[in-house]
């Protein structure tokens, strides 16, 4: 009899845990479709706005002193949007996704992703100096949330969408499936399960499928094929260092611009618009080479130059848009502005890796070493993987984007000592990290088991309310019918207090006869689904009770269940159990 009985009990465990995963694929491809959706928009945002500022240059005049005030013009329009309404769009975006893993269960504000598609297309329209990667990523985000909230999944499911989201959005706009995936794994998500793996997939390659029917799936980097021989080899060992310093160098610096406006006296508000001042004359001087937008307009231009010389000036030039580059996202980011940091870094890489190209070939003029752009392409992958702490994204991802995979043991060399010797310089951080590490928050740190679960995956959700009119006589009943000893107080939808059976208790003989509204506690204490359940534990013993209601993050008066000390202790138990 046992035996049939824990047979039963396994096949539905099966089917349940079968039907969970049929459950989140589906959603996982409604989520690529919307993040793909959401690529084609953001594109199309940034291409009106961009038209709108630049199109009345002439390429053969060249730009007038008035494209220095598009950036400024731009950071008055985000200013009011990063500082009033979203102030999630401010910065490069994936910080902010990893804090909502961390710490928000996945919940992240409905109108954070239409928020930030007009923060930063305006941003990088106007000639900013950022990339598409970090609001995409953030955009996609949302949506994921936004489905788990929709269908009112528990924290580990709601994650899980959310980066599900983050897959399908960077998959979209690189035109990069495994790319975006990859990224969303070792990046965002950082500590995953294997199982995990096959939603995030199938968003991205969703997202991708979808944004490639409106943008035309071409290549973002172009380059003849070629054979990479020992020499070159050889030469991975001596980029790699090198350009692990320069991520740490990079990083560094744009932090210490975040630093500065951070402590600028001036109102928030216009600080965008100050951050943009650089952006702007860095484009004046060097148009056409990139430094202001996404810049691979600038890498493109690089790549179609007929013959690359190994000159003195050539390689200075090069040095310089690296540095321009450099000054001109960190002061338009790190201001506050709204923007990535994965395609600036990809421009810094490559003009540098180009650099370093032509420097070996000046240096050892003997050496039969491949194209100088070559050097480029893998200076991109070097210098991301060690400022993101992402060697497995940039191994995948600069191959698929550039549409070429025979060039993966350089990459796997150069992003492997690169990441490697970023690491010793920057004690393990990342440029993601450090943003979070200021916050308090540390996302290698083993998190305790209940703070790594959220009040939401804990609560209740089917309540037993009751309202202020009814009699303490069916309140006795009530008590006796459902074995429960407290009820959260509702009138017209709205949480109004909250009655236990002590407060039954206290009634003295004679006035049964008052209703629930004489009785209750009108000064509840409330906890949020996106707050920890170490944080719910905390408050139900500092104020000596055994349940608190949980209130809508956008709503404080709306209940959206209950959390008792029972059902915290029943959560840390099945985490446990999972870890």
């Amino acid at each position: 009899m046992n035996e049939d009985r824990g047979a039963v009990c396994g096949l539905i465990r099966r089917v349940s845990r079968t039907y969970r995963w049929a459950y989140l694929d589906l959603l996982a491809i409604l989520i690529g479709i919307a993040g793909g959706a959401g690529a084609i928009l953001f594109r199309t945002v940034i291409d009106f706005i961009h038209g709108t500022f630049f199109s009345g240059i002439d390429p053969a005049a060249g730009p007038g002193f008035s494209v220095i005030l598009y950036p400024i013009i731009g950071g008055l329009i985000v200013g009011p949007i990063v500082c009033l309404l979203a102030p999630e769009a401010k910065g490069h975006g994936v910080p902010q996704i990893i804090e909502s893993l961390q710490v928000g269960g996945g919940q992240i504000r409905k109108r954070v992703g239409f928020l930030l598609i007009l923060a930063s297309a305006v941003i990088i329209g106007s000639g900013g100096s950022a990339g598409r990667e970090g609001p995409i990523a953030q955009i996609g985000a949302s949506f994921g949330s936004l489905v788990g909230q929709v269908f009112r999944l528990g924290s580990r499911d709601l994650k899980l969408l959310t980066v599900c989201g983050v897959a399908a959005g960077v998959a979209g706009t690189f035109n990069a499936p495994m790319g975006g995936a990859i990224f969303s794994m070792e990046v965002v998500a950082r500590r995953f399960r294997i199982g995990d793996s096959v939603p995030i997939l199938l968003s991205a390659v969703v997202g991708a499928a979808v944004a490639g029917t409106i943008i035309a799936p071409a290549p973002a980097f172009t380059n003849p094929e070629f054979v990479f021989g020992t020499q070159d080899l050889l030469l991975c060992f001596v980029l790699g260092p090198i350009f692990g310093a320069l991520a740490f160098s990079w990083v560094k610096f744009f932090y210490s611009v975040e630093d500065l406006f951070e402590g600028l006296r001036v109102p928030k508000i216009l600080k965008p618009a100050i951050g943009g001042i650089v952006a702007g004359i860095g484009g004046y001087l060097l148009y056409g080479y990139g430094i202001m937008g996404v810049g691979y307009d600038g890498i493109a231009r690089i790549f179609e130059m007929p013959a690359l010389s190994a000159s003195a000036d050539l390689i200075l030039f090069l040095v310089a848009l690296g540095l321009v580059k450099i000054l001109a996202t960190s002061f338009t980011v790190g201001s506050g502005g709204s923007g990535g940091i994965f395609a600036p870094s990809l421009y810094i890489g490559f003009v540098f890796g180009v650099a370093f190209g032509l420097l070996a070939e000046a240096a050892l003029p003997g050496l039969e070493a491949a194209s100088p752009t070559v050097y480029g392409l893998l200076g991109m992958a070097a210098l991301f993987a060690g400022a993101a702490r992402a060697p497995l994204t940039c191994i995948v991802m600069i191959p698929e984007m550039a549409s070429s995979y025979g060039r993966l043991p350089p990459i796997i060399i150069a992003c492997v000592l690169s990441y490697a010797t970023a690491q010793i310089l920057m004690r393990g951080e990342s440029i993601y990290s450090i943003k979070l590490g200021k916050k308090g928050i540390f996302i290698d740190q083993p998190q305790p088991v209940l703070k790594g679960i959220s009040v939401g995956e804990a609560m209740a959700r089917e309540v037993v309310a009751v309202g202020p009119e009814m009699p303490l006589r069916e309140l006795r009943d009530l008590v006796i019918r459902t074995n429960h000893t407290g009820f959260p107080v509702v009138k017209d939808e709205n949480l109004v207090g909250i009655v236990t059976f002590d407060d039954l208790r206290r009634v003295p003989i004679g006035e049964e006869g008052k209703t629930i509204g004489d009785v209750s506690t009108i000064e509840v204490v409330t906890v949020r689904p996106d707050q920890s359940a170490k944080y719910a534990m905390d408050l139900m013993y500092q104020h000596k009770i055994g349940r608190l209601p949980v209130v809508r993050s956008d709503d404080p008066k709306r209940l959206e269940g209950i959390i008792t000390r029972t059902d915290v202790i029943r959560a840390y138990e099945a985490e446990a159990e999972r870890r």
